[in-house]
């Protein structure tokens, strides 16, 4: 069974007569209010509802879709028909995986519902005690309710309705049978009422009166009608394809799409292709944003009478948030993973999201966007003057004149550039940025540190031996972002746009210890020294600000024995604790990784710590300790006051716990000096000897001389 539990799957069936109808079940469930008020409008809806014996299915949105969609209120009747089927959707109930992803079923109002049932990740099972995923309702005499025993796995796929996500994830009791009828509750908006036709009678017709009473039409796609006019082996057989042969995805591109592309011969059949699904494929938007978008379809191939998949070229959908406002737009994105025909590596996205999403029709789904996807035809240059979201970038470049800009132009030879959006721009502090715009120099460092000259990386061939690694994240100048957009095509090169501006810092080197998940256990000690107020200036004004820190790992404190941590963590060796981490520190440098040399450093606590090269990494040498620390690779990260990195280890050992001791005798030593000097003042000699008792006897001091000796390794 590889470990695994089998599945118990007990189901409870009661067929006594049942005498309230589906309407008067509704009644009684408190979040579909809302769609039984809608329907109450509409005598079609509310007698298919009364009628025990119509095998129909219900697919009806809960309250809170209509709270935060508000405009769903207001749907006419044939629009809140079509969350009706007319046959029953027993597949739903039955709690394993469909031989086929993707159900397609008829309206009660003669159109198209598509019920697709996607795998979650990972597993596809989730564990419970006794926890009732069911089809039932409360009081309802007839249920059916697999029954999940104690250390049992149940399988739980996500499933939609067009893009109206089933709520088995949110509530137990998420669906229902009254009679003959099925009701399932969904938690999203099911989409546009279908098209009574498929994808190219959707192109094609010209009628206006079957667009009245809805919300798209295709008085914006006269170019696509005419492309697919000079193509006829396309409109028919995939375009103009019966659902019974197979449905797909369409992306219809718009007029405005077609007129940014300069030479019209570009687009041919295979730029049609390019915009389609494989053969049974549908991707709705919520489907897609609820299901982690993993959904990475092909394209579809056709030739010689033979409709196939195309995976050099595939489709999916990306969602961008906005950080401000928390909203976000919808693209849909071609990525050429292989170069082919007139195709070449990269994603083109479409610039202002999908227009129209969500058009169900006979054969599919189609949504309307606003870009030609296959087609590259801007240079970067180009590409970053169309993009909102980089204006503070193009101001930057236009700073320094052509020095950089050279680089984005179409005789600039290939690159990879790493644009940052206007966000990035808007976290550097207000000082760090009137210094970069005063100083042409530092500037053109930073905008070329984005710069990837000659080559063309995309993230599936991007990995730490050349400058990001395979989690969409780049390094670079110690500053670390994620990759927001990626794989963006141009003439010229790719674009990755990223959150954050390379080489620019914009915390101190506290508040990125406070927020790096690697650094916790470091971070929670600091936190009651007085050595976090130095490492956490407002502003840095003097060379001895500046420092290099670096910063033991949460594995590495695993390896000092337990009660050494303990001991220093107690309250009581709070001077000690933070002699230790200054032995991890240089002042008055700010050293980047390249700036390692093989020499020995004083540090903070004015002890010596040799840095020495072991192969391609450095290590810490600590010869009092005879304590060895690694630097890890890819672990810089850049402060306004220095810069960070991550060690393996701690510079630490037990004669640690009497650096306090130490320190106060260093203190009285300092006080009897002090007194040397001012012996002819007798008030404040008898002050100082005063002083230095008490200190001394409060201690208990012990000898310099051996704690020296038991510190030698």
């Amino acid at each position: 069974m590889d470990g695994r539990f089998r599945i118990s799957l007990i189901f409870l069936l009661n067929f006594a007569s049942v005498q309230a109808d589906l309407w008067t079940e509704m009644a009684r469930i408190t979040d579909l209010q809302q769609f039984r008020a809608l329907c109450g409008r509409y005598t079609v809806a509310q007698a298919y509802m009364e009628d025990t014996n119509a095998r129909i299915t219900v697919f009806a949105p809960v309250d809170d879709v209509f709270t935060y969609n508000p405009d769903i209120r207001a749907l006419d009747q044939k629009e809140t028909l079509s969350h009706i089927v007319d046959t029953q959707v027993v597949e739903l109930g039955q709690g394993k995986k469909w031989y086929k992803q993707t159900l397609v079923r008829s309206t009660i109002n003669s159109g198209y519902i598509y019920v697709t049932q996607f795998e979650n990740n990972p597993g596809n099972f989730t564990a419970s005690s006794l926890y009732e995923v069911c089809i039932t309702v409360e009081n309802n005499p007839r249920v059916i309710c697999p029954v999940m025993y104690l250390n049992t796995l149940l399988y739980l796929p996500s499933y939609f309705a067009n893009a109206g996500r089933i709520c088995n994830h949110e509530s137990n009791q998420w669906g229902m049978i009254s009679g003959e009828q099925y009701l399932y509750k969904i938690c999203t908006p099911i989409g546009h009422r279908p098209y009574p036709g498929t994808a190219l009678s959707f192109i094609r017709d010209r009628e206006d009166y079957l667009f009245v009473d809805r919300q798209y039409n295709n008085r914006d796609l006269n170019d696509l009608r005419d492309i697919l006019d000079r193509t006829p082996d396309i409109a028919l057989v995939i375009y103009g394809s019966s659902a019974w042969n197979g449905f797909h995805t369409f992306f219809l591109p718009n007029d405005k799409a077609f007129s940014k592309i300069i030479d019209r011969n570009r687009v041919d059949r295979e730029v049609l292709l390019a915009h389609v699904t494989g053969i049974n494929r549908v991707l709705f938007t919520w489907p897609w944003m609820y299901d982690g978008g993993l959904h990475y379809y092909p394209s579809v191939r056709f030739s010689s009478n033979i409709i196939e998949d195309n995976f050099k070229l595939k489709l999916v959908m990306r969602n961008i948030t906005d950080r401000r406002t928390g909203r976000y737009d919808l693209y849909a994105v071609s990525e050429v993973y292989e170069r082919y025909g007139q195709f070449r590596r990269g994603s083109v996205w479409a610039k202002a999201g999908i227009l129209v999403p969500n058009i169900p029709v006979q054969n599919g789904v189609a949504h309307i966007i606003d870009n030609v996807l296959g087609v590259v035809t801007n240079t970067i240059d180009q590409l970053l003057m169309d993009n909102p979201k980089c204006t503070t970038l193009m101001r930057y470049i236009n700073q320094i004149g052509q020095i950089v800009r050279n680089y984005f132009s179409a005789t600039g030879g290939l690159v990879t550039f790493f644009a940052p959006w206007n966000e990035g721009f808007d976290r550097i502090p207000e000082q760090i940025e009137r210094r970069l715009l005063r100083d042409r120099i530092w500037l053109e460092q930073i905008l070329k540190l984005h710069i990837v000259p000659a080559k063309e990386l995309t993230t599936d061939e991007i990995t730490n031996e050349t400058m990001v690694n395979t989690a969409y994240y780049v390094i670079g100048g110690g500053v670390k972002t994620a990759i927001m957009q990626e794989n963006v095509a141009a003439t010229n090169g790719i674009i990755h746009y990223i959150e954050r501006v390379l080489g620019v810092p914009y915390q101190s080197l506290w508040e990125i210890l406070k927020n790096e998940t690697r650094l916790q256990r470091s971070y929670e000690m600091l936190n009651n020294l007085q050595l976090k107020y130095t490492l956490d200036p407002w502003q840095v004004l003097t060379p001895e600000q500046n420092m290099t820190f670096f910063v033991p790992i949460d594995e590495a404190w695993e390896k000092v024995p337990p009660t050494l941590v303990s001991r220093m963590n107690d309250g009581k060796h709070g001077l000690a604790l933070q002699y230790v981490f200054k032995r991890h520190i240089i002042q008055g440098q700010a050293l980047m990784y390249t700036d390692l040399r093989e020499r020995t450093y004083v540090m903070m606590n004015d002890e010596k710590v040799v840095i020495r090269r072991r192969g391609r990494y450095f290590e810490l040498y600590w010869p009092r300790g005879n304590r060895v620390a690694r630097v890890i690779e890819g672990g810089e990260i850049a402060g306004i006051n220095g810069y960070m990195h991550m060690i393996d280890n701690v510079l630490i050992y037990e004669p640690d716990l009497r650096a306090s001791a130490t320190l106060v005798q260093e203190t009285a030593g300092t006080m009897l000096v002090l007194a040397v000097v001012a012996f002819n003042h007798r008030r404040l000699l008898a002050i100082t000897l005063i002083t230095f008792i008490l200190i001394s006897s409060y201690f208990e001091l012990v000898p310099l001389t051996s704690a020296q000796d038991e510190s030698q390794p």
